[in-house]
């Protein structure tokens, strides 16, 4: 009896082994991100600006270099990098030519034209940042003397875009 209940146990533990190692290889790596609602404001004072993000989320916020980085993320890691810092020209119209003179080893994909405020413009695209898992998505612009870059996971631009759609400076 003994025996036989060994050799079931070792059937059904290698049973079990061959399901998971099969379909783990046709699964989908990932389950695809579901936008929540937007149901609460983060206000910013200090760079006077408001956004909308999802009620589920906590902000934090880090001083560094003259400016602040600032996450707002869920208990998951789901969420979006914010960094502010100072910038010392005049541009309101930020390029990728501009871009690549600061950082010309930046992988630059998919790139968009995105308008800031009335009269600014700046730049949505995907890249390789190496603190989201080599692959992200990515909005640069420059506004009333700082540089923004907004960062997050590329497979969170569904989120990242909606966000941005909430956003106001005041």
């Amino acid at each position: 009896m003994k025996k036989l209940l060994l050799a079931t146990i070792s059937i059904v533990l290698a049973a079990v082994a061959v399901w998971v190692i099969y379909s783990r290889e046709d699964a989908p790596a990932e389950a695809p991100y579901v936008l929540p609602a937007l149901t609460q404001e983060y206000k910013n004072d200090t760079y006077q600006f408001s956004l909308n993000m999802p009620g589920n989320f906590i902000v934090r916020e880090v001083e560094q270099d003259g400016g602040v980085s600032i996450v707002l993320e869920d208990a998951g890691g789901n969420g979006i990098q914010l960094t502010i810092v100072p910038f010392d020209e005049d541009i309101r119209v930020l390029t990728k030519e501009r871009i690549e003179q600061d950082v010309p080893d930046l992988a630059i994909r998919d790139l968009e034209t995105l308008e800031v405020g009335d009269d600014y413009k700046g730049l949505a695209f995907k890249s390789d940042n190496d603190a989201f898992d080599g692959d992200s998505r990515e909005v640069w612009f420059i506004f009333r003397g700082n540089f923004y870059q907004i960062s997050t996971y590329a497979r969170l631009d569904p989120l990242l875009k909606a966000v941005f759609a909430t956003w106001k400076f005041f």
